[in-house]
């Protein structure tokens, strides 16, 4: 899948979990991953794959992205906190690996450096193109929910961290 917008988040290495940014509007977007048995959360005993409810990060991650797409620069001193996951529902154990999951984050309030983000998240192996065609998606019978979630992100800069 092609990458139509720059991933600006601070996440390097192992800890970037999403792939890419398939679209963005006025206050939601919508990130994809390929899940993979090399990522840092997999989990590879009898039971492989990683628990649903690791993708409250994924979750964040979009968070990030959305503000990083928003702000458009190259300011690698920005970082975000996972402050608050105010709700968390699983529906299934763990995703394999060779799945795609999609992440939805809809913004739902911002105040200053602190914002509250709904996110959802599924398993849906072909590519959607927009946040419009992963709404019709979501209303069907035929996906496959991980979780859906509430979060909280505190916004700051490395140099409120320099001691």
């Amino acid at each position: 899948m092609e990458n139509k917008y720059k991933l600006n988040i601070p996440h390097k290495g192992r800890m970037l979990l999403i792939d890419g940014i398939v679209d963005i509007n006025f206050n939601e977007i919508l990130t994809f991953s390929n899940i993979k048995k090399d990522n840092v959360f997999y989990d590879n005993s009898e039971n492989d794959g990683i628990d649903s409810y690791i993708f409250t990060e994924y979750v964040a991650q979009t968070a990030a992205a959305y503000n990083g797409a928003l702000e458009n620069s190259a300011d690698d001193k920005r970082i975000g906190f996972l402050l608050n996951i105010k709700k968390a529902d699983c529906y299934i154990d763990k995703v394999k690996a060779g799945n795609k999951v999609y992440i939805f984050v809809k913004e739902t309030l911002k105040d200053g450096n602190i914002a509250y983000y709904d996110g959802n998240v599924i398993i849906y192996n072909d590519d959607i193109k927009s946040i419009e065609e992963y709404k019709n998606i979501i209303s069907s019978d035929n996906i496959k929910k991980v979780m859906d979630c509430s979060v909280m992100v505190m916004e700051s800069s490395t140099k409120n961290l320099e001691f």
